[in-house]
């Protein structure tokens, strides 16, 4: 069974809703939402509950966002909004920082968006949480935000 991920984005309030459907086009990679890692780019699905396939894009192209981390939940229980709000305060925060070079609280153009398990998938053993950046006016990045190390 492919790992099913729910979606969270912006300033911790935010929760979107529906399915998601893939297209691909030819600049579109499709691939699964559980192979993402650091520095990978994609287009954000839209409106969606539960996340299998992400498109995936060159990160010199124009896409919406941009894996960051990608972090294993370490705690017992299934994430609810305020433990997992409180997760990515903790854990994905200071490596946006270190990811961007900037703060996380001083970004007017970036905010954090991220995929956790669903329930089926916690079932399964799932317990990766991925982090990435994307812009809250919904505008297209081109590049990548990574500083050089």
């Amino acid at each position: 069974m492919p790992a099913v991920f729910s979606l969270r984005q912006s300033t911790f309030a935010v929760v979107l809703g529906g399915m998601l459907l893939a297209v691909v086009a030819c600049d579109q990679l499709p691939g699964s939402a559980a192979d993402l890692a650091v520095g990978d780019c994609f287009n954000e699905p839209a409106a969606t509950d539960d996340i299998t396939e992400v498109q995936r894009r060159p990160c010199a192209e124009a896409h919406d966002a941009e894996v960051f981390a990608v972090l294993t939940w370490d705690r017992d229980t299934y994430p609810i909004d305020l433990s997992l709000d409180s997760f990515i305060d903790e854990q994905c925060l200071p490596i946006f920082e270190s990811f961007t070079g900037t703060a996380f609280d001083s970004q007017t153009d970036l905010t954090v968006g991220w995929f956790y398990p669903s329930r089926s998938s916690w079932d399964d053993g799932d317990r990766e949480i991925t982090c990435y950046l994307v812009r809250p006016d919904g505008e297209d990045l081109v590049g990548s935000r990574r500083v050089a190390p």
